[in-house]
This record gives C-alpha cells, sequence and structure tokens, in this order.
C-alpha cells in the first residue's frame, strides 16, 4: 500500500479482529443456539426436537446449501430456521420471523465472546477523530444482535454492522465490502479494510478496491500450522501492511 495514501473510514473484521472467538461443535457459542431449536421447532405437544433428528436436519440443510454454493453463515436467520423445519418435517407454533429473530441473537450475551481491547481503544480514537468505523463480519447473526451485544459490553462505536446472513455474502465476495461502502456512502477507495485473513480480508477488500491492513495480534490463538495459511507472506507480495497491534500509531496515519 502506498504509505502516502489516506482513507476517510475504516472497516474492521469482526471475529478474530473486534471480538475473539470460542469455538463449539456448530461454530463459535452454538451449543445455546442448538437447544434453542430443540425447544423451537418441535411440533407443540410432542416436547422438543430430539438431538439426533436436529443434528441430522443441520447437516443435511447444510449439505444441500454447500452444493449451490452457499454457506450457511450467507442465510438469513429467518430463511435458515425454515429450511430446518422443512428438513425435520415438524410445525412450530411461532412463526419463522419471531424463531429467527430470537435465533440471530440466542446465547450471544449468555456466553459472550471476549472483545479486543484494542479494537476498543481504535474505535475511540477514531470516533474522536470523525472517522466512521463498520464492522464486517462473516456470521450468522444479524447486525440487531451484535449491536446489542456491543451495547451490553460498555458500547464500540461501529457506525455500522455489515452480516454476511444479510447480505448473503461471506467474504471475501465483494458484495459484502461494497455493502459496508454504500451504508457509508462513500467510494470504496477511501475505506481501509483491517482482517486477519489474507484470503478472506485482505485480498476480498483488494477485490473490492478497499485499503488493506493484515492484523496478526491474535494469530497466537490459532495453531501455528495455519499461520501460512492466513497469508502474512501473501500480503508482503501484494505490499498489504501486517501489523500486530491495532493501536499501532501508523494505523491512525493511514486516516484522515
Amino acid at each position: 500500500m502506498n504509505p502516502s495514501r489516506r482513507f476517510r473510514a475504516l472497516s474492521l473484521d469482526l471475529w478474530s479482529t473486534t471480538v475473539i472467538e470460542r469455538p463449539g461443535p456448530y461454530g463459535p457459542l452454538d451449543p445455546a443456539r442448538f437447544r434453542f431449536l430443540q425447544d423451537s421447532l418441535g411440533t407443540p405437544g410432542r416436547g422438543p426436537v430430539p438431538s439426533e433428528d436436529l443434528d441430522r436436519a443441520i447437516r443435511e440443510t447444510h449439505e444441500v446449501l454447500r452444493t449451490r454454493g452457499v454457506d450457511a453463515i450467507e442465510v438469513d436467520p429467518a430463511d435458515l430456521v425454515r429450511r430446518y423445519v422443512d428438513a425435520l418435517g415438524t410445525r412450530p407454533a411461532q412463526s419463522f420471523a419471531e424463531i429467527g429473530r430470537t435465533y440471530s441473537a440466542v446465547g450471544l450475551l449468555d456466553d459472550p465472546p471476549e472483545v479486543n481491547p484494542q479494537a476498543r481503544t481504535l474505535v475511540a480514537k477514531l470516533d474522536a477523530l470523525g472517522v466512521p468505523v463498520v464492522a464486517i463480519s462473516d456470521t450468522a447473526r444479524r447486525e440487531e444482535s451484535w449491536q446489542a451485544f456491543f451495547r451490553a459490553r460498555g458500547g464500540i462505536g461501529f457506525r455500522y454492522i455489515v452480516t454476511s446472513c444479510e447480505v448473503g455474502h461471506a467474504k471475501p465476495h465483494p458484495a459484502i465490502f461494497r455493502e459496508a461502502a454504500r451504508r457509508l456512502g462513500l467510494a470504496p477507495e477511501v475505506i481501509l479494510h483491517v482482517g486477519d485473513r489474507w484470503d478472506r480480508d485482505a485480498r476480498g477488500a483488494l477485490d473490492a478496491r478497499f485499503g488493506a491492513v493484515l492484523y496478526t495480534g491474535l494469530w497466537d490463538r490459532r495453531p501455528p500450522e495455519e499461520h501460512p495459511v492466513l497469508g502474512r507472506e501473501d500480503a508482503e507480495r501484494a505490499g498489504v501492511p501486517c501489523l500486530d497491534r491495532l493501536d499501532d500509531p501508523q494505523l491512525l496515519r493511514w486516516l484522515e
């Protein structure tokens, strides 16, 4: 990246940059969501959906999506719930919209992931400078659920949180980056994206004409064998800066 280039807004990857995920058997925080689906998707009067039936329905649904080139995190929670119900053959009492709204948020406040303090400091500094910050996330949770999560954690000043389940595409697809630019009302070229993966974050940002920075500060939370996959060498070949701290003064110098 040209060291003299300046940007007017920042986008941050949500997972592993702003919050630190805790993997579960179906992804971050999903044991609570699994129990919620058991209780919510059954036919009234018949009790919760048996674990093995729900597990089968989830796996079958996700496999059908994969054959169509779609990841479950690119599907809105209400639509995902409808697909699970179709696979189960049940008739839940609540509407898909009602179940989907709760499913988007359930468990997030009960067993919260850790908020990266460096991200909190960075967003606060940029907010004081009048620089808008958005989060971009590959997630099955809607923006409203994440905003409620951050409010409960003392707030973090994201102008928007752009989610794959609402956009219909996950990183590195340009659509999720373009949606962030559209919401900010800015050209992609004046937005700098910071994320922890080359393949999803940096390359996706560059393809969408954003600036890009590869954040390595939480790589120590990942197994060492994943580090080459995360892409330091790819980033360096492409001229993408690698920073191990979000409070690095250089990052602020790139933003107006």
